[in-house]
């Protein structure tokens, strides 16, 4: 997945995080619901994906080893990183949710922080974004939070893996599996995540390359289908509720040029136990980047990369905001190689995330076949660049 420093940036500036970030204060974590007037940030995301600022920083120039269960952890010699997981899950009596729950580190300057005068001082800052979607009841709920990293507030560790923010958390639990629990005003979620493939890397043996610019790429890999079960509540009502997950996880130091605007996100688990992995990058003229790629996953694990020309994506209908911006709605996904057609829709038209930046992200429903049988799935879509603010 490519996004996330855009929110950081922006819950940065507009916060007057810096200041906050370097000083001790008497503040802690902050906690904010969606509503329809807080502040949004620029959708003009080539801004704040470059590679200006980045010197001092590591880059992704080439590809490298990954190291497992290492690498769940962070990389704080890069600029940004964020551990994402988006799924589908159904309760007893026939109701259904999404979720997602994202973290993201950003840091401020490529320098260690000393914590001489202050225990509070430090230069990362911590984000987390938790979105429920209760399809059967059409109503989506959002919350948002973010701290410095130090203190205790916010953090992450790598063995024992752990990414935390407050109360919210993903960390290893017994034997592989993962732990995830999160809870905004009026809403939670709390699930066992069992991982039902090995890791998937993405890109070039894991380098995965955003624009022409050396160094416009993330290290990047995905966990594609996880066993989970637990629980969701939603209004003091306690839902047990099962499916599956996804795990993206990317670090990078920039990514964007100045030529592209934003991308169309699909991670889609479909019936025959495979999966499809696909980001299409726009252009400022609309266009699909050349850089736009994926990976088609069989139900063995076995990846195929999918280049710009191996996938075609038409968009068929449209969901307009009632805060503005018009959205992609129903699309439909070609991929001749594997001789794939999937019709991707939107389990429920509004899934806006109104943070201090907007953007759409939420479940999908799939049907369609590949190599001539029907095929159905779920999965969840990100869309960003459409909302001009």
């Amino acid at each position: 997945m490519l996004n996330y420093l855009q929110k950081i940036f922006y819950l940065v500036v507009l916060m007057g995080l810096t200041g906050f970030l370097m000083a001790a204060c008497d503040g802690n974590t902050q906690d904010s619901v969606q509503t329809v007037d807080l502040l949004p940030g620029s959708s003009r995301l080539s801004d704040l994906l470059s590679d200006g600022g980045v010197q001092g920083y590591a880059r992704a120039t080439e590809s490298r080893t990954f190291d497992f269960p290492a690498d769940h952890g962070p990389h704080p010699d890069y600029r940004n990183e964020w551990w994402y997981v988006t799924g589908n899950l159904d309760g007893e009596n026939g109701e259904r949710f999404g979720f997602e729950l994202t973290f993201f580190r950003f840091s401020l300057s490529p320098e260690n922080i000393s914590t001489t005068d202050s225990s509070w001082q430090t230069n990362q800052v911590y984000v987390a974004h938790f979105a429920v979607s209760d399809i059967v009841e059409d109503r989506f709920h959002v919350a948002q939070r973010y701290s410095r990293g130090s203190v205790g507030l916010a953090g992450a560790t790598a063995e024992p893996f752990r990414v935390w923010l407050d109360d919210w958390t993903i960390r290893a639990d017994v034997s592989s599996s993962w732990r995830l629990q999160a809870k905004g005003d009026d809403f939670g979620i709390d699930l066992i995540l069992v991982p039902l493939k090995a890791p998937v890397l993405q890109g070039q043996d894991g380098l995965s390359q955003k624009s022409a610019e050396p160094g416009n790429a993330s290290y990047y890999y995905s966990i594609p289908r996880l066993q989970s079960n637990g629980h969701i509540n939603i209004a003091g009502r306690n839902y047990p509720v099962s499916g599956l997950s996804w795990i993206d996880r990317e670090w990078s130091s920039s990514a964007l040029s100045d030529q592209q605007k934003g991308w169309d996100w699909f991670a889609l688990q479909l019936s025959d136990g495979s999966e499809l992995m696909f980001y299409q990058i726009r252009r400022n003229d609309d266009s699909a980047d050349v850089h736009s790629a994926g990976t088609w996953i069989d139900s063995a694990g076995n990846s195929t990369a999918l280049a710009n020309d191996d996938v075609s994506i038409e968009v068929s209908d449209y969901w307009q905001s009632e805060r503005g911006g018009r959205y992609p709605a129903a699309w439909e996904i070609h991929i001749a190689a594997l001789d794939a057609t999937l019709t991707v829709k939107p389990a429920m038209a509004d899934q806006e995330l109104i943070t201090n930046v907007r953007y759409w992200e939420g479940a999908v429903d799939v049907a369609g076949a590949a190599k001539g049988q029907a095929i159905s799935g779920r999965g969840y879509v990100e869309l960003t660049g459409y909302a001009e603010n």
